[in-house]
């Protein structure tokens, strides 16, 4: 079988790890084309060949409007020419042209479009053209059941719609092409891993931290992005200068997970927050504030880990401090963690891609 995906980059991020994960275990089996639109600071590996069709993003109305055209264009011209037995595509930025050259070509009936983040959130023009666009292909993949009731919701067919988690890391999975510099870990610390954006809501983490009265404790922050100057000012108006770190983004970043004493997942929307399950897999005791959608999937609180209310940053900083002093809870969070993360294997996640064209 050829297998055509779809995604805008291989940046970092979660619909981006899950691409890498993916078409890695389909190649074993099946002809694997990764196609993105600009393949250049790709972060992650993937399986069988990458096919770049050299259409960045750029700014401007009229300027994504010709992109987008480009875009149509290009997949029309590599629909034709590969014949694909299935296409498969992630993020809007791809679902969009892929549904419009899947028409043009007559192959909707093999695309297959994903929606990896809370639909609500989402631009308004996104959010006008997924009830038009989105009827068409022959399966929408939510992430979360929570996506799925939200893109239902929206008008989408129920008979279209299938909830299908990211799967958990592999055994000998690094989670980023970026060599690692001599970076020393503090002894003891809370970590948190995420693009450093206004999403992920670190400042509410940092706040929560800092009410924390442990001078032997650290808080660290793994990630790159447009935030990080106005997290360094925090970090200075809150006074925790001394006791925080952001290296920025890691290779290595599973020894990170493992040597923490707890893993802290502060956004304020997810699809199906992928660092909580690096967190599990990597024997690391996780809490998350229960924003929509995913973490309260993942996570039974109070047996592999604790899910506060959204927003609460004081029983955020509560729960926090109950992980990191208590030992043979850390151990009972990651032993049932373990046991969980056992049914996200990327094998049996990449076969229902598949079973879910039948």
């Amino acid at each position: 079988m050829k297998i055509l995906v779809i995604v805008p980059t291989l940046h970092r991020g979660g619909a981006e790890r899950a691409v890498s994960r993916l078409s890695q275990a389909w190649q074993e089996a099946h002809e694997v084309l990764v196609t993105v639109f600009d393949s250049s600071m790709a972060a992650y590996p993937y399986g069988g060949n990458l096919v770049d069709l050299k259409c960045p993003a750029v700014n401007g109305i009229w300027g994504k409007l010709i992109n987008s055209l480009r875009r149509i264009s290009s997949l029309v011209s590599l629909i034709r020419k590969e014949k694909p037995d299935r296409i498969i595509s992630f993020m809007e930025s791809a679902n969009f042209p892929a549904v419009l050259a899947a028409l043009l070509t007559r192959s909707l009936s093999c695309l297959t479009v994903s929606v990896h983040d809370d639909p609500k959130r989402f631009i308004p023009i996104q959010r006008h053209l997924i009830p038009l666009l989105y009827r068409f292909p022959r399966c929408v993949v939510a992430v979360s059941q929570g996506v799925l009731l939200a893109l239902e919701k929206m008008g989408i067919p129920q008979q279209k719609l299938f909830f299908i988690p990211n799967s958990s890391p592999g055994n000998q999975e690094k989670t980023e092409n970026i060599k690692e510099e001599n970076i020393r870990r503090p002894p003891r610390y809370v970590l948190g891993v995420g693009r450093l954006s206004p999403q992920k809501r670190f400042d509410r983490l940092m706040v929560a931290f800092a009410g924390i009265d442990d001078p032997s404790l650290c808080l660290v922050i793994l990630g790159e992005g447009d935030e990080r100057a106005g997290l360094e000012t925090l970090a200075e108006e809150l006074g925790i200068n001394d006791r925080f770190m952001m290296p920025g983004a890691i290779g290595d970043i599973a020894s990170w997970y493992e040597n923490a004493l707890c893993f802290v997942l502060s956004s304020e929307h997810e699809g199906w927050p992928t660092v909580l399950m690096e967190a599990m897999h990597y024997h690391c005791p996780v809490v998350s504030f229960d924003c929509r959608y995913g973490p309260s999937e993942i996570i039974e609180s109070e047996v592999s880990g604790l899910l506060v209310p959204e927003g609460d940053v004081i029983a955020l900083r509560s729960a926090i401090i109950k992980v990191i002093n208590n030992e043979t809870l850390r151990e009972s969070f990651v032993k049932e963690s373990l046991r969980k993360m056992k049914q996200y294997d990327v094998k049996n996640i990449a076969k229902m891609w598949l079973d879910s064209f039948a």
